[in-house]
């Protein structure tokens, strides 16, 4: 019995020195892959995010980078341990399928998201309507994207549910166009409103000079003359510009009895056509 242990552990101690190259080697490749994965991908992402300007994309690639060479150095590796990869890549692609038809939506988001980085319809930072929802951008990632809406709320789309609907850059341009309509009762002056609004519009530091603002009658309701202002300014300044002009278009029609009116209906009764009443009735 002595003689059987002492003959399995001359042949463990045996296999272990022969095997021991080959398990040293492949930790030290193990270990170079690592290392060289996360210098790659970093430079990589170093290098995009110089010639295009844009952390998305470097990210994006980073990550992928990041991975390849990580599964390349795994399978090199288990080569060098004498592991015959030929058949364990015959099961992850058979594996690979199965996961693939199980995980259908997630991939279609992954490959919603590689759409989005490659053809940058937005970037990170950027202000984007989608749907119903507006919001900040603050990354595109590889299965959704993450904005922050305007009252500080987040927000995680998937990344198909954008490929698929309409999607509005508001930060695409640096400038863009408002249209404010102020309506005015029919007792007051058009020609003073118009002379009050051009005076508010061309004095404001957030309204663009060229091209210049056009204020004009937009319409004539059934209790007020709309006159609409037809303006520029930088996209950054858009909603702030919308809350400043407003109030002051109220204050300066208020100072020069300019009346903004509420919905009213008025009746006009002709007495020559009441009904008579005889006494009694």
């Amino acid at each position: 019995m002595e003689t059987k242990i002492i003959g399995m552990s001359d042949k463990i101690v045996e296999w272990f020195i022969n095997f021991a190259p080959n398990l040293v080697s492949a930790s030290l490749i193990l270990l170079f892959g690592y290392i060289l994965a996360k210098l790659l991908s970093k430079y990589i992402a170093k290098v995009l995010k110089k010639i295009t300007k844009d952390e998305t994309l470097g990210i994006f690639f980073k990550n992928v980078i990041f991975v390849g060479v990580l599964l390349l150095t795994i399978v090199t590796a288990l080569t060098n341990l004498g592991v015959k990869t030929t058949s364990i890549i015959a099961v992850l692609g058979t594996a690979g399928l199965a996961i693939a038809l199980s995980l259908k939506d997630s991939l279609t988001n992954l490959a919603a998201g590689i759409l989005l980085v490659v053809l940058r319809f937005f970037s990170r930072g950027d202000t984007i309507s989608v749907g119903s929802i507006t919001g900040k951008v603050d990354s595109i990632n590889l299965f959704e994207t993450r904005l922050t809406t305007l009252d500080n709320q987040m927000v995680i789309l998937p990344n198909s549910s954008i490929i698929s609907s309409p999607v509005i850059n508001i930060n695409a341009n640096q400038t863009r166009r408002m249209d404010l309509i102020f309506g005015i009762d029919y007792k007051s002056d058009i020609l003073q409103a118009k002379q009050v609004l051009e005076g508010i519009f061309k004095e404001d530091e957030m309204v663009l000079n060229d091209p210049e603002p056009v204020v004009g009658v937009n319409a004539l309701n059934a209790s007020s003359i709309d006159l609409v202002v037809r303006f520029w300014v930088k996209s950054e300044d858009y909603f702030r510009a919308k809350i400043i002009l407003t109030q002051k278009v109220k204050m300066a029609f208020d100072e020069r009895g300019i009346e903004i009116p509420y919905n009213k209906l008025d009746i006009n009764i002709n007495p020559t056509q009441l009904p008579s009443f005889k006494d009694g009735q």
